[in-house]
């Protein structure tokens, strides 16, 4: 029995069809704020995960020292190696990387035994904890620590402070040779004990992240040290370790992303072969809320000498085009090739991706990105002359940039002029924020200040160079960039640091983010991605919006948040 369909539900019906596409062919203009994860060597004090286990380092081998009469107790044992004494790819480990066995004293190997431990911020959450695991053998728990309760399989620990870092520490495994190692190690927080299996990320950890649109996956992928081409080797849920270099895997990522109702972006491994793309793509799409876009590209700063992709992409590129740019400074061609590398192979990738959403490829938001300062890599990005068809901006969603406002501040041929604000009375912070919002203190060819020179330098040429290619123009990363960490000038005097560090906390900074990131709005930019979200900042590193996830508020928090609303 077949009902009759009116003209007017049908009307209807290829009505909300149409709009349905079209709110998904805008997609990155629907987005407005979104953040990058913290980097794996930051989640001490991000915690996004219940079990905290999944946080800590991998194994470091260690072996006994009599200290006291200073004398070994393992042949081989040594004061300066008997913490760590670099034998890491001499464990045996299972698939998911748990100790299978230990070396006997006559081994040839110099540990005996291992440890897997926390660098703990001030910050982190002190109280009572349970280590829960599976096996047998000797297994302890150490650092400044209260052990409350201790049977096989479970022991309840009080953390009394975070000063001794913690550590798990096995010096036997399976005595029986039987399989029954020691694995499954999982330490939660008491109150999570009940909860923990069906709770896999943090509750404070979530409310912080949820106000974003877009959570950027890149540092938590290990992009920029992922070599990954198997897809049988990737991360799993049931890892050991989720800091190691294959990341966290896709499933966590995908379950943060509809726990918190945000859009995901993935960043594909350089090396990654067809397979592994299709697979991730696939695995996506099956688990990816209904109806959620995700951002997709492909490596990270593929034209940045620091990173492995660059160079990685300059050899591929020049197998296939070898007589590309005979002429050209090395340098200069050495970008441009691994350039017209990365964006052929972005295409590529996003091909793939689209077909495993066929039927609804614009859910998948494929980006292309280049360094925000140079317009001639942004041209042969987008252009692509080098491989056959070329034209890579009109085959891409969206077009990227970073949009930093602030590094030529801590410019080696700027130094003296900021050490001189470190002997004024507030320590330098009220020029640091002169300069940021009207300039004038440190002379250039660009006038009103930081903000003002990223507007001028990397936010308005790209706009206008994303709108001939009918771009949305979006950063992959932004903020502040005070510091500077790259040769020649990289920032060592711990004077200047502190004040970047006040500067970073001090409340004018809020209005500073609120004149950037409305700058970027009034100039044509489309989503801004903060650079990063939660973290402890250090000598390297003042790039958090918080630098704890207990931390209740901060000014770049406020404005961030207030701009994503």
């Amino acid at each position: 029995m077949h009902s009759k369909i009116s003209t007017k539900q049908l009307v209807a019906a290829f009505s909300f069809a149409a709009l349905l596409v079209s709110s998904l062919a805008t997609a990155a203009s629907s987005d407005k704020v979104g953040i990058n994860v913290s980097p794996s060597y930051k989640m001490t004090s991000s915690i996004p995960f219940t079990d905290i286990f999944k946080i800590s380092t991998g194994w470091v081998t260690s072996c006994e020292f009599d200290w006291q009469n200073n004398r070994p107790l393992d042949p081989g044992c040594t004061r300066q190696n008997s913490f760590n004494t670099k034998e890491k790819d001499k464990v045996q480990l299972d698939g998911n990387g748990w100790v299978r066995a230990l070396p006997t004293r006559n081994s040839p190997e110099i540990y005996t035994s291992v440890t897997s431990l926390w660098t703990l911020p001030s910050s982190f959450p002190t109280g009572v904890y349970v280590m829960l695991y599976e096996g047998e053998g000797e297994i302890a728990v150490r650092g400044d620590v209260r052990i409350d309760r201790e049977q096989p399989g479970r022991v309840e620990f009080n953390l009394n402070s975070p000063k001794r870092n913690l550590r798990v520490h096995i010096t036997k495994t399976d005595p029986r040779r039987n399989g029954n190692y020691i694995r499954n190690i999982r330490v939660v927080p008491k109150k999570f004990e009940a909860t923990y299996k069906g709770q896999l990320f943090n509750p404070l950890y979530i409310n912080k992240i949820r106000p974003f649109q877009v959570l950027r996956f890149m540092p938590w992928m290990q992009t920029v040290y992922q070599q990954e081409v198997n897809w049988n080797t990737r991360a799993k849920l049931t890892n050991a370790h989720y800091t190691a270099t294959p990341g966290v895997p896709v499933e966590a990522m995908v379950q943060l992303a509809n726990q918190t109702r945000s859009v995901p972006w993935f960043n594909m491994p350089h090396k990654a072969s067809n397979g592994y793309v299709q697979n991730f793509a696939n695995l996506v799409k099956a688990r990816l809320q209904p109806g959620q876009r995700v951002y997709v590209e492909l490596s990270n700063e593929v034209w940045n000498g620091l990173y492995s992709a660059t160079h990685y992409a300059n050899q591929e590129a020049r197998r296939l085009w070898p007589r590309a740019y005979p002429k050209m400074n090395p340098g200069t061609k050495k970008i441009l090739m691994a350039i017209n590398w990365y964006a052929k192979r972005t295409t590529e990738m996003c091909d793939i991706w689209k077909r495993s959403f066929a039927g609804q490829e614009n859910r998948v938001v494929c980006v292309l990105s280049t360094y925000a300062s140079s317009q001639r890599f942004a041209k042969e990005l987008l252009e692509c002359p080098l491989w056959e068809g070329g034209n890579c901006g009109k085959r891409a969603d969206a077009f990227a940039v970073g949009p930093y406002f602030g590094d030529y501040m801590a410019r080696i041929e700027n130094r003296n002029v900021i050490r001189s604000w470190v002997n004024q009375g507030d320590g330098g912070i009220n020029s640091i924020f002169k300069e940021i919002m009207h300039g004038g203190l440190i002379q250039d060819k660009i006038p009103g200040g930081a903000i003002d020179r990223a507007l001028v330098e990397r936010i308005k040429p790209n706009v206008a160079l994303a709108k001939q290619y009918g771009l949305p123009l979006i950063a992959y990363e932004a903020g502040q960039h005070l510091l500077r960490v790259d040769p020649p000038h990289t920032l060592r005097d711990q004077r200047l640091l502190d004040m970047f560090m006040r500067a970073n906390r001090d409340p004018r900074m809020k209005a500073a983010y609120q004149r950037y990131i409305r700058a970027w709005k009034q100039a044509g930019g489309d989503l801004m991605v903060h650079f990063y979200g939660i973290g402890e900042t250090d000598s390297r590193n003042f790039f958090s919006m918080l630098e704890h996830v207990g931390q209740p508020t901060s000014p770049k928090y406020q404005a961030l948040t207030e701009a994503a609303r």
